[in-house]
């Protein structure tokens, strides 16, 4: 460590060297640029959004802890409830609002 001081001390300039010539991706070399307004929110697809009595309902079902709109394979929306007890899953809707339902689960959903 003393080493070094001695060198910094004695040093009149410093310059940094790298491999790679200065470029857009070097920020150091000129001031940042200003941020101008707001990103704009994301779009959200109203056709995959179930209305909020409808979720309600689904979650006041015993074992029910998760509700939304997915896309399968086919790209055809989807319906999923996340159902945490273990065993058959009898009284859950095949349909909700005329879209067919997927049940996933088997583990709580939990928050960290």
């Amino acid at each position: 460590m003393e080493f070094l001081s001695t060198v910094l001390s004695n040093a009149e300039e410093i310059t940094m060297v790298t491999s790679l010539p200065p470029g857009s991706m070097d920020f150091l070399q000129t001031d940042p640029a200003p941020v101008t307004g707001q990103p704009a929110p994301p779009k959200v697809n109203t056709e995959d959004r179930l209305p909020q009595a409808v979720v309600d309902r689904l979650m006041k079902i015993s074992g029910v802890d998760g509700v939304w709109i997915e896309h399968d394979a086919q790209g055809k929306r989807v319906v999923v409830l996340h159902y945490t007890p273990k065993g058959p899953a009898k009284k859950l809707p095949s349909s909700v609002e005329g879209l067919p339902t997927r049940i996933v689960g088997g583990e709580p959903i939990r928050a960290f």
